[in-house]
C-alpha cells in the first residue's frame, strides 16, 4: 500500500491508525470508496457525460494548467490499509485559499475523531505552506462533519445552490487573523470594528511616506 501511494510524509495516531501525505491516492481503491459510501448517498448530475467530442476536449485542455497547482493528499490508513483520505488544492491566487475537495471516513471507523484529526492536519500543512484561508462546501445536512468543523474553528459563511449537487453549505477556517476579524466584523460583531479603523491608518500611513519618498 505505500509503495502504491508514495507516501511523502507520516504521522502515527493511537491504535494502530496513521495519517500519510501521499503524492496520489491509489485510483480503484479510492474509486470504489468514492462511490461507495459518497456517491450512492449523495448523487451528483454527471453533466460531463452530456458534452460533445470537441467541448470534452475543450474542457480537458483547460483542466492541463491546473496539474501545476498546490495539492494536499492525505491517506487515513489502518494497520497500513486505507480507510479514509482528504484532499484539496490551491483556489485562489488572489487571497491565497486552500480548498478541501473531498473526505471520507469508512463508516466502520467512525466515532473515533478520526475526521478532525485529518481536518487538523490540514490546517497544519496549510499553514506552514502560506495559506490565509481553508475553505469547503458541504451538503446541508451532513450535521457531523459540519460540528466538527465549528468545533475545530470552522466558520459558516454562506450557502450555495449548486446545480450538480444541490444546496451547499459554505464554511471557513482563517490563518490570518485580520481577514478573520474582518469576517465576524461583516457578519455583524460589531465590537471587531476596530479592524478597518486599523487599516485606515496604516493605509494613510504608508501614502505619507510614499509622498517623503
Amino acid at each position: 500500500m505505500s509503495e502504491q501511494m508514495n507516501i511523502i510524509q507520516k504521522w502515527d495516531l493511537e491504535s494502530d491508525y496513521s495519517i500519510a501525505r501521499v503524492e496520489k491516492l491509489p485510483e480503484a481503491q479510492y474509486l470504489e470508496q468514492f462511490n461507495s459510501h459518497l456517491l450512492q448517498g449523495y448523487p451528483v448530475l454527471p453533466w460531463q457525460a452530456s458534452l460533445s467530442h470537441e467541448q470534452k476536449q475543450r474542457y480537458d485542455s483547460l483542466k492541463i494548467g491546473l496539474s501545476q497547482r498546490f495539492q494536499l493528499k492525505l491517506a487515513l490508513l489502518h494497520s497500513g490499509q486505507m480507510i479514509g483520505w482528504s484532499y484539496g488544492w490551491h483556489d485562489s491566487v488572489h487571497s491565497g485559499d486552500f480548498y478541501m475537495a473531498g473526505s471520507l471516513v469508512l463508516p466502520e471507523h467512525r466515532g473515533r475523531k478520526l475526521y478532525s484529526r485529518l481536518v487538523q492536519k490540514i490546517l497544519e500543512v496549510t499553514k506552514e505552506e502560506g495559506f490565509t484561508a481553508v475553505r469547503s462546501r458541504h451538503i446541508c445536512t451532513n450535521n457531523a462533519v459540519l460540528i466538527a468543523k465549528l468545533k475545530l474553528g470552522f466558520m459558516i459563511n454562506g450557502f450555495e445552490q449548486y446545480e450538480t449537487m444541490g444546496t451547499l453549505v459554505r464554511m471557513v477556517y482563517h490563518h490570518n487573523e485580520l481577514r478573520k476579524k474582518a469576517a465576524l466584523f461583516r457578519a455583524g460583531k460589531v465590537s471587531e470594528s476596530e479592524v478597518f479603523n486599523q487599516l485606515s491608518l496604516e493605509s494613510s500611513h504608508q501614502e505619507s511616506c510614499l509622498r517623503f519618498t
